[in-house]
């Protein structure tokens, strides 16, 4: 299922298909066309200030954003994770007249440690987990950004390196340096390190599902 929408430079929606409608459990005769986030009929609208947000910095920035956003989306409202990517619609002019949205359900590798900080234990809505495809800063390096995902998850050495294809020694060696990059000494130090720093939202791409195909926008989009 794909989902397309259209919003101006106002954030007021131009355009929807039937899966984005689904998507956000909105009531087929409710008329979604010159309607902003927050004037929707669904427990997004909570939500329109962040959304709005990243709309202006789409629009500022020329530039395409992807993220993975996990919430109880459909009509079924499951617990599901999608690829969310927003870039900036131009006219024949070369300017900007608003912005696209695209997404499609994918699969993460794993996916219950993040459903208890995206509910409650009465199943009532928090604010969504924006979890990113880029790490936060340039501070590890990309095996040590696999390292540190599933250690995050608590996995041991002997594990982790049972996913990584290397050896308990190797794994432990990985985590001294990681420890002493982050000046902890501790899997709780380094979690709270992570939650401050963001590395807490950070998958590594390699390590979800190959069936998933993202498009490349480390670039201008016009």
């Amino acid at each position: 299922m794909i989902l397309w929408g259209i919003k101006d430079c106002k954030s007021r929606f131009v355009y929807t298909n039937r899966a984005f409608r689904d998507f956000l459990d909105i009531p087929a005769k409710f008329k979604i066309e010159g309607k902003s986030d927050d004037q929707l009929p669904t427990p997004v609208a909570k939500f329109a200030s962040e959304l709005q947000k990243q709309d202006r910095e789409t629009i500022k920035s020329g530039q395409r954003v992807t993220l993975i956003k996990t919430h109880f989306f459909n009509r079924e409202k499951r617990l599901e994770p999608y690829l969310y990517e927003k870039f900036p619609l131009y006219d024949e002019k070369n300017e900007c007249v608003g912005t696209v949205l695209y997404g499609r359900k994918m699969d993460f590798i794993s996916l219950p440690q993040y459903v208890e900080e995206l509910t409650t234990s009465e199943c009532e809505l928090k604010s969504p987990k924006a979890l990113l495809l880029e790490p936060p800063s340039k501070l590890f390096t990309k095996k040590q950004l696999k390292v540190i995902f599933y250690a995050l998850q608590s996995l041991s050495a002997k594990e982790i390196g049972r996913k990584l294809d290397r050896s308990n020694r190797t794994i432990e060696n990985y985590l001294q340096a990681i420890y002493r990059t982050a000046r902890v000494n501790s899997l709780p130090e380094f979690k709270k390190f992570c939650k401050e720093e963001g590395f807490d939202r950070y998958i590594p791409e390699e390590l979800i599902s190959p069936k998933i195909q993202f498009i490349e926008n480390r670039r201008m989009s016009s």
